[in-house]
Order: structure tokens, then C-alpha cells, then sequence
């Protein structure tokens, strides 16, 4: 889909606050445009709380976060009691990136959680250094239940040396 200057779709943004005395005449502005626009841009951080968007019908998640509720809970301002149309969800993930490597991380984790049955915290993931480590790593990425290579070659010096250095602790003891 096609938008900005040229095109023929309206494109609004949200940053968030506004203060009253500012945001007040701009709102009324919105509130004439209302009607035209057709794409709203939200970040994730304030797009996910207390707003309920049932005019939209696509919701397009452009990285992937490391806390997936906070995603279920942005999909859910579409996608609510009182939405006539479809809620269409597309995520874009290029490959080879840490953008792939958390979203796979989150895949196992909830699938893990839900085999597990321990839901408890799911909104506090914690992360291990194993977690840590495939992030740096796409090749080395655990596909549900498969353990991640022990090369550290590949990963920033900062990285290799801290994973290193914990690996040494747990030969120890």
C-alpha cells in the first residue's frame, strides 16, 4: 500500500501527550478529518493502552518486542467487542536479523509456557543467557525444543566475553 504526499491516502501519526493548550485545536482539526484519514501510525508503546480503534481493520507490526503481551494487547485495541469488519494482522520480519531471532524467541517461549502450564508472569518474561545468546545469533536460533551451538565466534566481543565467562562459572560447580 502506497501513502504520503503523492498518493490519495490520508496518513495521521500519535506520539503520545500533548498538552491541552497545544493539543486542544489540533484535535479539533482531527476531529473535521476524521473521516478521510486511512492510515493511523502509532508506536507500540502508546498504541496499546486505553484506546480502542474499532474503525481499523489492519494492524501492521513492523518489530517484534520482547514482552508479547504488549503486542496481544495493541492486536486487542483493533480487534474488540463492537468491531464489524475483520481484524487482519501482518507482521514484517526480514530474516537474518535480531528482529527474527526475538520473534522466534517469543513462538518458543509461549509455546513452551503453554506445554508447561505455567502462564503465571507471562507479561515479566525473564531471559536467560541462552536467550541472550540467540539473539546475537539467527543461525543458532532453538526451533521449539532444539538446543542452541556453542560457538561464541559470531557475536559482538562484549557478548562472547560475558557468555564466556558465564559458561566458565557453570563448569565450575
Amino acid at each position: 500500500m502506497k501513502g504520503g504526499r503523492k498518493s490519495q491516502v490520508a496518513i495521521s501519526h500519535f506520539k503520545g501527550q500533548q498538552s491541552t493548550a497545544k493539543g486542544s485545536g489540533k484535535k479539533r482539526d482531527r476531529q473535521a478529518e476524521t473521516k478521510s484519514v486511512q492510515v493511523l501510525l502509532l508506536l507500540i508503546q502508546h498504541g496499546a493502552n486505553g484506546l480502542n480503534l474499532l474503525e481499523a481493520q489492519h494492524v501492521i507490526l513492523v518489530e517484534p518486542l520482547l514482552n508479547p503481551a504488549a503486542e496481544a494487547q495493541a492486536i486487542s485495541r483493533v480487534h474488540r467487542i463492537g468491531q464489524k469488519n475483520k481484524t487482519l494482522v501482518h507482521r514484517f520480519i526480514v530474516k537474518g536479523t535480531v528482529e527474527e531471532s526475538i520473534y522466534k524467541l517469543n513462538k518458543s517461549r509461549n509455546t513452551s509456557l503453554f506445554i508447561s502450564g505455567n502462564t503465571r508472569n507471562q507479561d515479566q518474561p525473564v531471559l536467560t543467557l541462552k536467550d541472550v545468546e540467540s539473539l546475537f545469533t539467527p543461525s543458532a536460533i532453538p526451533e521449539s525444543g532444539e538446543k542452541p551451538t556453542g560457538s561464541l565466534m559470531h557475536l559482538p566481543p562484549s557478548v562472547a566475553a560475558v557468555l564466556a565467562a558465564e559458561r566458565r562459572l557453570m563448569e565450575r560447580t
